[in-house]
């Protein structure tokens, strides 16, 4: 049995000394982009005429083997249906009728996926697509779903929270497999905004569902959040996350439940300075909560998946904006999939699914405040369970680690201080935590501090493996 507690979690970490919170390096995949907006394809595939945002839902699902992902499409924008590619990057995009879908791809290995011809949705006199909702039939617009195996009822096993275009309200549907969905049932008392990546999960510690949605305040974009018992019926949406400015604004923020915390990832949106070379782009940074209420936003200002390289047309495939999916925990990776543009947020941009990858419990590591310096962290008081320690961290060539106990008022253990310490000169997700002449069992069932002292290393998480662990 084991317990795994990110640093990152600010009540864990009770001082530092020389030290900084950096967030971690995602490795985006190299069969990028997995899959793209396929208009001009042959044969074509014309109920995607812009991805847009993406929006991507994806789950692992356990039960059938697969990954899965729902996506948004446009499956008509007037503009994008009538320019060519080669004519875009001639004229300046001016935004037309259009109207939205919501389509599913599965794939076997998270890499190679397959947007099969569903015979759901009728689009053009045909059902041989991979639409499973469209707004002339469920409203929607700006959706997220989630699979609920907690949920007995079959036919709720799916759930899709959204914007109801039609009715201009927050709505959630149904569905016994996430392809052919209920109508719509619109929230009655409480509404939002929602014009974004709406997005929910079951909480629990509140044995609620909790939805993400969006606010506007002053002409600010803010982060909304709901709570659900059944949900059908939501509480009245309470602002918990505002950017600085116009050129920080939360666009969406699509969260998941991640060891005893929630993370989130904030899709920052730079509208507000013309001027700046990020004007009009969109960039997705890191955030985190112990109680999906209150929110601290990492490192902000830093994208925790960078934008590429380059602009319109000729640009990297992610190159304009970058809205990701809630992070899924497979096989001891984190995979963050998301929507990569190639162009502005207000302009031309052809957009794709992508994947971005992290080594487990990675989101943000304290690291030296300088290269050259000898940093410190230490703990708040933990309470001693299990029998063994050991941390996730990254030592450079000439970095080490070492780490002392002390009792619950901050005083010094004997045989457990730094010069006690095996010094750890190799990184990695579970790198073994020793003393010399004592060993950690003896301080079973005690509340102690831990103190780390570091150069040319990252520290990420504490984990305490045994019959119990600490807490």
């Amino acid at each position: 049995m084991s317990m795994t507690r990110l640093l990152l979690d600010s009540h864990i970490v009770a001082a530092t000394t020389k030290a900084k919170l950096e967030l971690g390096t995602v490795q985006k995949h190299p069969a990028n982009p997995l899959f793209v907006e396929e208009y001009f394809a042959d044969p074509p595939k014309r109920w995607e005429a812009r991805l847009d945002n993406v929006y991507p839902s994806v789950i692992y699902d356990e039960d059938e083997g697969v990954f899965k992902c729902w996506y948004k499409s446009f499956i008509y924008d007037e503009p994008s249906n009538n320019t060519a590619l080669t004519q875009r990057p001639r004229q300046p995009y001016r935004e037309g009728a259009r109207e939205e879908g919501l389509l599913y791809a599965v794939s076997a290995d998270g890499i190679h996926w397959e947007k099969p011809a569903l015979g759901i949705i009728d689009f053009e006199g045909s059902t041989a697509n991979n639409l499973v909702m469209r707004r002339t039939t469920h409203g929607l617009h700006a959706g997220g779903v989630l699979k609920d195996a907690r949920d007995p009822d079959l036919i709720r096993r799916y759930k899709f929270i959204h914007r109801n275009a039609s009715a201009r309200r927050m709505a959630t549907c149904f569905s016994a497999d996430g392809l052919h969905w209920s109508q719509p049932l619109l929230w009655d008392a409480h509404d939002a905004v929602g014009d974004c990546h709406n997005n929910a999960l079951w909480s629990p510690e509140l044995e609620r569902y909790v939805c993400i949605t969006r606010g506007w305040s002053d002409g600010i974009r803010t982060v909304l959040r709901s709570e659900s018992a059944d949900f059908v019926n939501w509480s009245q949406p309470v602002e918990i996350m505002r950017g600085a400015d116009a050129q920080d604004q939360i666009y969406s923020m699509p969260i998941c439940r991640y060891r005893d915390l929630y993370i989130g990832l904030p899709s920052v949106f730079h509208k507000g300075d013309a001027t700046a070379a990020n004007w009009d782009t969109v960039d997705t940074e890191l955030a985190w909560s112990a109680d999906s209420i209150t929110w601290e936003r990492l490192c902000p200002g830093e994208a925790s998946i960078p934008r590429g390289e380059g602009g319109y047309p000729d640009g990297e495939y992610d190159c304009g904006c970058v809205y990701a999916a809630a992070p899924l925990l497979h096989q001891g990776m984190i995979l963050i999939y998301y929507g990569g543009s190639n162009g502005l947020h207000n302009n031309w941009r052809e957009a794709s699914l992508n994947l971005a990858t992290l080594d487990i419990d990675r989101f943000a590591g304290y690291v030296p405040a300088d290269a050259r310096d000898t940093a410190m962290v230490q703990t708040n008081p933990l309470r001693l369970i299990g029998e063994r320690w050991t941390l996730n961290a990254e030592v450079e060539p000439g970095g080490a680690i070492r780490a002392a106990i002390l009792d619950e008022g901050g005083s010094a253990l004997t045989g457990f201080g730094l010069d006690d310490c095996l010094p750890l000169a190799q990184g990695g997700a579970g790198c073994g935590l020793r003393w010399r002449e004592r060993e950690l069992a003896e301080l079973v069932g005690k509340t102690v501090r831990l103190v780390f002292e570091f150069q040319k290393a990252k520290l990420y998480a504490l984990n305490a493996i045994g019959d119990r662990d600490f807490d």
